[in-house]
C-alpha cells in the first residue's frame, strides 16, 4: 500500500531546505539553534541534540536517513489509503518537518488524505509555513517555500490529460469575470460629483434670489467632494476586481 522507503528525490528535497550547518574549518559540524528555538544539527536533526554538540559530515548524513526512516514509519502508520512514490516522499519531508506526533497526528490533512481526498493535501500542506519566533507564531519564508515544494511533489503523479483516464486541460484559462465599469460605483460618484458641482455654479447666479444661496453653495460643496471621494475609491477597488 505504501512505498518500502523515501526516494532520493524525497531525502533531496529534505536536505536543500534543512541544509548542512555549522560547519567548522576542521570539517566538524556544530549544533545550533534553528529560528523556532530547538537545538539542531546536520541537516536539520533535533532529537538528542544539546549545546555544544559536534559531529562529522558522515555523521550528519547517517543520522538523516536515520531520522527519515523513523518519520516514515510514523506516515505508514497512520496514513491508511495508498501512497505512490511522490506522496509517500512530500509526506514523509512534511513529519520530518513538524513532528510525528500530536502536530501530525491530530492534522486536518491527516483526517482528510484517510478520506480519500488527495486532492485536498497539497492546500492542507500549505497552510503549515508558520513556527513560533520570539514566542509569536509568525510566516516564515523558507518553510511557505518548503511547503509549496512539497504540495508539487505530492501532485507530481497526479494524471494529465496525456495519461490514459486524465481530465481535459481547459485552453481558455482566466479569473474571475471583471465587473462592468457600468455595475460600478466609480460612474456613480462621478455623475454625483458633477451634478453638485454643475449645482453649485447654478447657485452661485442665484445668489440674491434666493434667501438660502450661500447654504446650497454649501451644501453642493459637500456633495461634490463626496462624489469625487466615492469615485476615487470605487476605482480602487475597480481596478483590483480587474474592471479597466
Amino acid at each position: 500500500m505504501h512505498p518500502q522507503k523515501i526516494s532520493i528525490n524525497g531525502i533531496n528535497l529534505i536536505k536543500k531546505f534543512e541544509g548542512l550547518h555549522r560547519v567548522q574549518d576542521d570539517g566538524m559540524i556544530s549544533s545550533y539553534r534553528c529560528p523556532a528555538g530547538k537545538w539542531t544539527i546536520g541537516f536539520g536533526s533535533c532529537k538528542g541534540v544539546r549545546s555544544g554538540m559536534k559531529i562529522t559530515v558522515k555523521e550528519a548524513e547517517d543520522l538523516l536517513i536515520k531520522d527519515i526512516e523513523e518519520h516514515g514509519k510514523a506516515v505508514k502508520r497512520h496514513v491508511n489509503v495508498p501512497l505512490t512514490q511522490y506522496q509517500f516522499d512530500a509526506l514523509t519531508s512534511w513529519v520530518f518537518n513538524i513532528g510525528a506526533g500530536a502536530n501530525f497526528q491530530s492534522s486536518t490533512l491527516l483526517k482528510k488524505i484517510n478520506k480519500g481526498m488527495y486532492d485536498e493535501v497539497p492546500e492542507q500542506l500549505n497552510r503549515w509555513n508558520k513556527a513560533r519566533v520570539d514566542g509569536k507564531l509568525v510566516p516564515l519564508n523558507g518553510l511557505t517555500r518548503r511547503r509549496a515544494a512539497e504540495a508539487a511533489l505530492f501532485s507530481s503523479d497526479a494524471a494529465l490529460p496525456s495519461d490514459e483516464g486524465g481530465s481535459e486541460m481547459p485552453q481558455k484559462v482566466s479569473a474571475a469575470a471583471p465587473k462592468k465599469l457600468s455595475q460600478s460605483k466609480t460612474m456613480a460618484g462621478a455623475g454625483i460629483a458633477g451634478a453638485a458641482t454643475a449645482m453649485n455654479e447654478i447657485s452661485g447666479q442665484l445668489q440674491g434670489l434666493l434667501p438660502y444661496a450661500d447654504s446650497l453653495k454649501v451644501l453642493f460643496l459637500v456633495c461634490a467632494i463626496g462624489g469625487i471621494g466615492l469615485a476615487a475609491y470605487a476605482r480602487f477597488k475597480d481596478h483590483q476586481q480587474g474592471v479597466h
